[in-house]
């Protein structure tokens, strides 16, 4: 079977769907399928494995696989100019189009989403080449923008929105990572299938570090209780809780948080840290997939925030690998949302509501008292994520929506 991928970030660039949808392709193609990816070149900004084989090589086909992957520019420039940013969406809609068009008759494509218009090109390449397409929806675009804030402009919403009828209304079927994902659709009023795969995680990989190294090139953390967060910095997180959690908890210098990763949010949330004089709260910048296992396992604590603005069915990526880790964690999360469910099924932390810092602060303090919760709570973790979130299980469900999709065809 030909599976053609659409996706807009994929290795080196160091994020959950990049992840995901190179270790979906890997495994597609190891079962047998001739996979053809297309992607964008990482943009200047983006966090990406400096050591990955794309800068030494630039390699586009994996020759021990039936896997080709096809890169188009990131139009990173183009966010210089003003309207630049609608310029950039419009033309990378014409763009994964007319790539699309050039690749040989596909049985079936895969889309992920965001942004919403893969969904657009996936419908209009299917039109031209008469193949049935599935839509992966993750985060729930526009919803999540127009809820967020990060879109007000109407027309842009009007856009958007009929972007994502036209997804709603032409994929064979769609795959969400949660239940309420496909309690959205159902409301919006999809009438195909719609099969519920969570983010999978690599548990395989996770047994190789079952020794802690607790932070071997910084030895004054060795002794700390330790409680890190690893991702992109946006405003969306609601990373400020941490901020403000730990200026109350600066009279335990064994209690140490540390913030790892890039993004918009990272200058401010510095600065909010030096103007209170925080000496509890360390910065670190985004790592390799190795070294961010390895970090949440020199972790006490692991931490998940999202903004209250955040729709209640974003599950993040990283709750997937914090599990898989073994490590407790607190989220401060919406507490119906999907994510405290998940948590809540797995006993393996707690959930506070986004911006309740005293809440927030006491689950620190609980878990800083109470090392043997700590330790059921991370076993409880590891076990959800082994039955859960397999990677191998996780890409088997994947293909099987693909075969069937393409019997369809």
């Amino acid at each position: 079977m030909k599976i053609l991928i659409l996706v807009s970030n994929y290795l080196p660039i160091m994020d959950s769907a990049a992840r995901l949808y190179s270790q979906l392709a890997e495994d597609l193609s190891d079962m047998g399928h001739d996979v053809i990816v297309i992607t964008e070149h990482p943009a200047p900004d983006s966090p990406v494995d400096k050591s990955h084989e794309y800068y030494s090589k630039q390699k586009q086909q994996d020759n021990e696989r039936k896997l080709t992957i096809y890169r188009l520019s990131s139009l990173s420039f183009l966010l210089k100019i003003p309207g630049g940013k609608a310029l950039r969406f419009f033309i990378s809609f014409i763009s994964y189009f007319f790539r699309s068009c050039f690749i040989s008759q596909p049985d079936v494509m895969l889309v992920y989403s965001p942004p919403i218009f893969m969904g657009v090109s996936a419908y209009l390449v299917g039109w031209f080449k008469g193949t049935r397409f599935v839509v992966n929806m993750q985060d729930i675009h526009p919803k999540v923008l127009i809820e967020s804030g990060v879109i007000k402009n109407r027309f842009l919403i009007y856009v958007l929105s009929q972007m994502e009828k036209i997804c709603v209304n032409n994929a064979s079927s769609f795959i969400v990572y949660s239940q309420g994902n496909k309690d959205y659709l159902e409301r919006r009023g999809v009438v195909n299938p719609i099969h519920i795969i969570p983010n999978w995680v690599d548990t395989a990989a996770y047994k190789l570090f079952d020794k802690e190294t607790r932070f071997h090139n910084e030895d004054f953390l060795r002794d700390k209780f330790v409680l890190t967060y690893a991702g992109t910095m946006q405003p969306d997180q609601g990373l400020e809780i941490i901020i403000e959690s730990a200026d109350l908890l600066r009279q335990y210098s064994n209690i140490v948080f540390i913030i790892a990763g890039e993004g918009l949010s990272k200058i401010r949330l510095q600065e909010m840290a030096s103007e209170k004089k925080i000496q509890n709260v360390l910065f670190r910048t985004v790592m390799p997939k190795n070294k961010y296992i390895q970090f949440l396992f020199d972790s006490d604590v692991c931490l998940i925030t999202l903004s209250p603005l955040i729709p209640h069915e974003t599950v993040p990526g990283k709750l997937s690998d914090i599990m898989a880790s073994g490590k407790p964690l607190i989220a401060s999360v919406n507490k119906n949302g999907d994510a405290a469910q998940i948590i809540k099924q797995a006993n393996c932390g707690i959930s506070v509501a986004p911006g309740d810092i005293t809440a927030f602060t006491n689950a620190v303090l609980e878990l800083y008292e109470n090392p043997e919760i700590r330790i059921q709570m991370g076993d409880r973790a590891k076990k959800f994520a082994e039955n859960n979130f397999s990677r191998n299980d996780c890409t088997k469900r994947f293909e099987q929506v693909l075969i069937i999709t393409k019997s369809e065809n």
